[in-house]
């Protein structure tokens, strides 16, 4: 395949990132169900929207949404230190609010949907970005009931739609942070949580400097909720008006015309 010369790299780089792009099939709030005749009745539901990549940007032309995020850009509460003084990692504001946001949005989910309303077997909540695709994807996966799907579709938009713009309490923000640092302080003592912190710095498109790999769990301990809550509301805010939502189901009888119906409408 040749060698790379420092001088092609950059633009080597930027037609990557043109052509790896993610897109969403469907459209807003579009809904598709499957059905398969099994002898086993069972039912799983996942909805997911395009969202920001590791470094907190997201171009998706199709979908017509562009964020961008880096370095801490248009938001107003990144700190330029932390509280012993050391300067703060802008880069991996997004990324860090985000792991934390997204034990808080499962845990509501699994409380409020599982646990209090008995409408799922199991929800969870997942963001997964890209390095070098300008963009990620979030998805909330879950097994609903089989008389309860539509009712189950509902609710979890609705709660999704309320933590997103309403925010969480301080509970639910410590009972997410809390763990997060532990395990952090944890990994930090591993070879392979810093072969991948240099894997980053020895990548172009990564923004990361020296200084994002030092003070790594007092960066997560330094959140608060107020950031977090920022976080989610500029980049997971678009979430409801971009989800496509897919339901599979199987059982011994073949699915009604009717019932295909109720659940596309979610």
């Amino acid at each position: 395949m040749g060698t790379l010369h420092r001088e092609q790299e950059k633009p080597f780089l930027d037609e990557m990132q043109e052509k790896l792009r993610l897109k969403f099939k469907g459209g807003s709030m579009k809904a598709n169900a499957e059905h398969l005749v099994d002898d086993t009745e069972r039912s799983y539901t996942i909805m997911g929207f395009p969202a920001v990549n590791r470094w907190g940007y997201l171009r998706d032309v199709d979908a017509g949404l562009s964020l961008d995020f880096r370095d801490g850009a248009a938001l107003s509460l990144v700190p330029p230190t932390l509280p012993n003084g050391r300067p703060y990692c802008k880069s991996m504001h997004i990324s860090r609010s985000l792991s934390v946001a997204c034990d808080v949005i499962s845990n509501r989910l699994f409380e409020e949907i599982r646990e209090r309303r008995g409408l799922v077997y199991g929800i969870s909540f997942r963001w997964r970005p890209y390095r070098l695709i300008p963009g990620g994807y979030c998805t909330i996966d879950f097994m609903p009931k089989a008389d309860m799907i539509e009712e189950s579709i509902a609710a979890v938009r609705e709660c999704f739609h309320r933590l997103v713009t309403e925010g969480f309490s301080m509970d639910e923000f410590e009972a997410a942070k809390s763990p997060l640092v532990t395990k952090v302080k944890e990994t930090e003592k591993q070879n392979v949580f810093w072969v991948q912190l240099m894997e980053d710095l020895g990548n172009p498109l990564s923004p990361k400097s020296i200084g994002c790999i030092q003070d790594v769990s007092d960066h997560y301990d330094a959140l608060t909720k107020e950031q977090v809550e920022e976080v989610v509301r500029c980049c997971l805010g678009h979430g409801m008006e971009h989800m496509v939502i897919a339901t599979g189901t199987s059982g011994p009888q073949e699915q009604t015309q009717a019932g295909k119906e109720a659940i596309e409408r979610g």
